[in-house]
């Protein structure tokens, strides 16, 4: 099976040994992901702050570009984001697409296990969305939709036996579609 190339790039100021370790512990979860982290930070783009002091997720987003060479791009953030209606988002990510956000602010702890772990499980999350995985009714599948922190800590970083199945079909079935637009 052909790997699945992620880029995680840092937007705005970032704990960048915590985005190493990250990458390190994304394949131990999804064994066709290869992860590295871009060794340039993005900008924050200009004009997503809202009155309340975080960031437009979408904003983000919509500034992501996947580079050569990759298949997906996540990007990370220490700033708080959000979507509006919603309070705050942990991430938010293209349905089917190539790109995510996953914020670290309100995953951050005092022990930095439990930030790594934290992250983990939401980069994991965004790129199951990537490939059209939807949110998991089991409250321990790390696709399962966290509404909280406590959600997100109570779900470990594994995709449950459905999900994990739905995301290597959609992945094989998306190499073999690139197969076949470049054999025409």
């Amino acid at each position: 099976m052909k790997v699945m190339r992620v880029l995680l790039q840092p937007i705005g100021e970032n704990d960048w040994q915590l985005l190493a370790r990250v990458a390190l512990k994304i394949p131990q979860f999804l064994p066709f992901v290869e992860c590295q982290v871009s060794p340039k930070a993005m900008p924050l783009p200009p004009g997503a702050i809202t009155p309340r002091r975080q960031w437009l997720a979408n904003a983000l987003l919509s500034q992501l570009t996947v580079p050569s060479g990759f298949d997906r791009v996540v990007g990370i953030t220490s700033v708080d984001l959000v979507v509006p209606p919603f309070n705050f988002v942990f991430g938010i990510a293209e349905i089917d697409g190539k790109r995510a956000v996953v914020s670290t602010a309100r995953l951050t702890d005092h022990n930095e296990e439990i930030t790594e772990l934290r992250t983990v499980k939401e980069v994991l999350h965004e790129l199951g969305h990537t490939l059209g995985l939807p949110h998991c009714p089991d409250p321990t599948c790390v696709a399962a939709f966290s509404n909280t922190l406590a959600d997100t800590d109570r779900k470990g970083p594994q995709f449950c036996i459905k999900c994990y199945q739905k995301l290597l079909v959609a992945w094989q079935q998306q190499c073999c579609d690139a197969e076949e637009a470049e054999a025409k």
